[in-house]
């Protein structure tokens, strides 16, 4: 009966896996389908939907799809710098063979370096992309390269080439009935001079599309440059209305650099119409928010980042390495000291059983030689057989203590070890103030296990001592504070969790949770506030 219960239970287990893994799985291709669907609507929801993706999965394939939407989101946001450093991400995720994603990664590596002055290499990972795609035979994201490549003609006032590239890319897309990317394309072929008929009829078509597949940013793009066409036309009463539409959508979905490219073609209109201040206003603007974007030390930031992140990553794989050295080191120790400690016990217990062999042999003799003492001898046996029983008891009650004592050091150690392990593994991606902060957190737990409760007290009165100044500013500012949650506030300022707190202080994580609640209620703090923030604000 056990048995089969054994077996049920394990089926069980196994059924409740796999369902868990399986809404895991679901929950991710539906955050990842909402970034899509959300990425020209709102760009900022697109890019919360991606993080969460990256977050929650442990596939490589879906990180790189959500990095990838994750940088079209900020690019749409005009935040290039941060684009390009999840697209160095994901190209560094991407197998050596997975040459789809290679060319999708590139292309947009492509366009994000366009936007930041950087046409060279714009051009060159553009290059990158075409060939990969051609590869794959990828006709989607090859219309797509070929629309970065007109954009980036356009750019060096290239504009023959980049006509010729977005009806390459057009006729692709109409043929895959791409609506999308066919309103890209009618975009794209209107930022450049041209036939303006032609064009307005190109951009209403645009315009037609996006609204239907409410595209809020494509739309603010193409009511910007309806509006700059109607300047071209002198039709100025009616490029004002398009292009105040435009910026009402494009702040919307706050999308920078199609708001600066609506400050250019505002000011133009307002100059042409003679009213001067406000085309200065509009100028004004434009060379703020043109600034904020086009910062000429944020792209080199960005790959001295990635430079750092490598050799960080570098240093922590030998760093690991060395660890799971000194580990096997370890267990080789350990396992010489049980193969010796069973050595010297077998030893041990043969000497025993031949002394045990001595000892029966001299009572027999000695049985023999006292027959008339047979009763005398038969109860000095028994004593001795006792004796003997009690001694075995003793040493086999200390010999399972030993091995108790022992199975629970090594559990111990090896719950320590891991736990130091998944600490340092939380602080893989962390860098500056974080990353120190972290690593306190790992010493204080270190420092936890070493010398116990003396160290605990230790420690905690060492935080007191460094957080003096600290406690005096906490209350000059509350004054009403009794002394234990004066003690709370300074665990929390220097970030130790609840669990660290209540292993520090002896209590449990439960009580600490009430504690904090307390203190928040002292520290007359909204429910919006948060509460280690606002200490360390003090």
């Amino acid at each position: 009966m056990g048995k089969y219960c054994f077996i049920l239970l394990s089926f069980l287990f196994v059924c409740f896996g796999c369902w868990g893994h399986a809404s895991s799985e679901n929950e991710i291709k539906s955050l990842l389908e909402k970034a899509e669907q959300s990425l020209y609507s709102n760009p900022v929801q697109s890019a919360f939907f991606a993080q969460r993706a990256y977050k929650q999965t442990s596939d490589v394939s879906q990180k790189i799809h959500s990095l990838s939407l994750y940088a079209q989101a900020e690019r749409l946001l005009g935040n290039y710098d941060g684009g390009i450093q999840a697209l160095y991400e994901a190209a560094e995720m991407i197998p050596q063979d997975d040459h789809s994603w290679k060319g999708k990664i590139y292309n947009q590596m492509s366009i994000s370096y366009c936007s930041l002055g950087d046409y060279t290499k714009a051009i060159e990972l553009n290059d990158e992309a075409m060939a990969w795609s051609k590869v794959e035979n990828d006709s989607v994201n090859l219309a797509r390269v070929y629309n970065n490549r007109g954009i980036i003609h356009i750019y060096i006032n290239e504009f023959q080439q980049a006509e010729r590239f977005f009806n390459l890319a057009l006729e692709i897309n109409r043929r895959n009935k791409d609506l999308k990317n066919i309103a890209a394309n009618l975009n794209n072929l209107c930022l450049y001079p041209g036939k303006l008929d032609m064009q307005i009829r190109w951009i209403s078509e645009a315009i037609v599309i996006n609204r239907n597949l409410n595209a809020t940013w494509s739309l603010s793009e193409n009511y910007n440059n309806l509006g700059r066409l109607y300047y071209y036309q002198k039709k100025y009463p009616q490029a004002i209305v398009v292009l105040d539409k435009a910026f009402k959508l494009a702040s919307k979905v706050g999308a920078k650099g199609i708001i600066c490219d609506n400050y250019e073609y505002s000011a133009m209109v307002y100059a042409a119409i003679g009213n001067y201040k406000k085309a200065y206003e509009k100028q004004v603007a434009l060379y703020t928010l043109s600034k904020e974007i086009q910062s000429s030390n944020k792209l080199r930031m960005v790959e001295q980042n990635m430079a750092e992140k490598r050799l960080l990553f570098q240093q922590q794989e030998t760093e690991r390495k060395e660890q799971e050295y000194k580990i096997a080191q370890l267990r080789r120790n350990i396992l010489t000291i049980v193969i010796v400690a069973f050595s010297l016990a077998i030893i041990g217990l043969l000497l025993h059983q031949r002394f045990k062999r001595k000892k029966k042999l001299q009572l027999i003799n000695t049985q023999y030689l006292l027959e008339q003492s047979e009763h005398e001898v038969a109860k000095l046996k028994v004593q001795q057989q006792k004796m003997e029983l009690d001694k075995t008891q003793a040493e086999l009650e200390t010999n399972k203590q030993e091995i108790t004592d022992f199975a629970v050091f090594l559990q111990s150690r090896n719950e320590v070890l891991d736990k130091i392990r998944d600490l340092i593994k939380e602080s893989y991606k962390m860098e500056g103030t974080e990353l120190i902060t972290h690593l306190k957190k790992i010493n204080a737990f270190i420092s936890q296990h070493q010398n116990g409760e003396k160290t605990n007290n230790m420690t905690l009165q060492h935080i007191d001592e460094k957080n003096q100044e600290f406690i005096k500013r906490l209350t000059l500012r509350h004054p009403n504070l009794t002394q234990g949650e004066i003690h709370l506030a300074t665990l929390l300022r220097v970030e130790l969790s609840t669990k660290e707190i209540a292993m520090l202080t002896g209590t449990t994580p439960k009580t600490i949770n009430m504690n904090r609640y307390r203190l928040r209620k002292s520290l007359e703090l909204s429910a919006e506030d948060d509460l280690v923030t606002y200490i360390r604000s003090i």
